[in-house]
């Protein structure tokens, strides 16, 4: 089983990563890809540079290239099920969908995400609210090229609301990997 994880900042996507990899699956980042190819030209882990360095890097090699990096390890690898996670705009979900990736949103208000991101204390999280809902606006409005979540997000077969605590959180996602005739006892 595939699965694309969607997902605004700070909405919990790491979290139900986690959940997944305690149900089995192996968790690819798109953006790992990204901050690897940041970390090789030698430049800062800001979210600000990762956004302008993927906006480059998708220009010269297409809007899904980041998918693409991600499904040449899994097939390497034959894993069988896998959570892609990161996924940001709309060839990226188009070119995932041909390798029968089913998609999975996570959202929260943008406060509840804001104190998360504060909490997690990234190199990219470093930031005020101000900042946060800047940048927030560029990535889900496709103001950024190459990034649009809500475009994404709309490929999504459900949406979870992440605005309580992990267990509302798991039962979500239990109930979710059920419907979809996936063992959840892991």
């Amino acid at each position: 089983m595939y699965i694309g994880l969607i997902g605004t900042n700070g909405a919990g996507k790491s979290t139900v990563c986690d959940y997944f990899r305690q149900k089995g699956f192996q968790v690819l980042s798109l953006s790992d890809s990204l901050r690897d190819y940041v970390r090789e030209k030698g430049l800062p882990l800001d979210r600000d540079t990762l956004t302008h360095m993927a906006n480059l890097l998708k220009e010269e090699r297409g809007l899904d290239v980041l998918a693409k990096l991600v499904c040449e390890t899994v097939e390497k690898e034959s894993w069988d099920n896998v959570v892609f996670d990161s996924i940001r705009n709309r060839d990226e979900v188009n070119f995932l969908a041909r390798k029968d990736v089913v998609f999975i949103g996570v959202t929260a208000d943008i406060k509840v995400r804001y104190e998360r991101v504060k909490l997690r204390a990234r190199e990219t999280d470093h930031i005020d609210f101000e900042t946060f809902k800047r940048q927030d606006v560029r990535e889900n409005s496709g103001e950024s090229s190459g990034q649009n979540i809500s475009l994404a997000l709309e490929a999504c077969r459900c949406v979870v609301e992440n605005n309580t605590g992990i267990d509302d959180l798991h039962v979500s996602l239990d109930a979710l990997l059920k419907e979809m005739s996936y063992d959840v006892s892991t």
